[in-house]
């Protein structure tokens, strides 16, 4: 290789390199491949969050897709817990998975047979409907989601029948500031 091709190989070498790193760079955090497990449910220690185990996969913990219960400490959240203990106890469930969280957990949506338990939560007042990942949900679900919440709050079903519950994005926000939560 003379003089004059080596700064040419170099360059579309360089192309080459940048071209095959794009679509990783531009890959969505926590992103993969969807994939479906069916388990048993040994342990939730709150209401939108669950360990699976799976017979192809081992133990996997869950993350809910669509919905959030309130947080440890927070009004209802041991109500959520042992509401969501009583759903999957004892029951096969199955969680369609298609990300991980910033905890390394897998986000799913979540069924024992055909109850889909996100809308359960939210229909029952045990959490909110989570619009900030609307993206992530089918047309059915925002628009049930939203139906379920919207219908908890009328009815002053669960949390929403203490005055103003804070939702658990803001108390978390807060908690990690160092502020008082209510």
């Amino acid at each position: 290789m003379d003089s004059t091709t080596r700064p040419i190989f170099r360059h579309t070498f360089s192309l080459c390199l940048l071209l095959l790193w794009l679509p990783l760079a531009n890959a969505k955090p926590g992103s993969h491949p969807p994939f479906e497990i069916t388990g048993t449910v040994t342990h939730n220690p709150d209401g939108d969050t669950i360990d699976i185990q799976t017979a192809d996969r081992g133990l996997v913990r869950v993350r809910f897709s669509g919905a959030d219960t309130p947080e440890t400490a927070q009004a209802y959240w041991k109500v959520a817990r042992n509401h969501l203990t009583a759903l999957v106890t004892g029951q096969q469930t199955t969680a369609w998975c298609y990300k991980t969280d910033k905890y390394e957990r897998e986000v799913c949506h979540v069924r024992v047979g055909s109850q889909d338990l996100c809308l359960d939560l939210i229909q029952r007042g045990y959490g909110w409907y989570a619009r900030m990942f609307s993206r992530e949900l089918s047309t059915e679900q925002q628009v049930a989601y939203g139906a379920a919440e919207e219908e908890a709050r009328t009815k002053r079903i669960g949390l929403w029948s203490i005055p103003d519950p804070m939702p658990p994005w803001e108390f978390r926000k807060l908690r990690k500031a160092g502020q008082q939560c209510r």
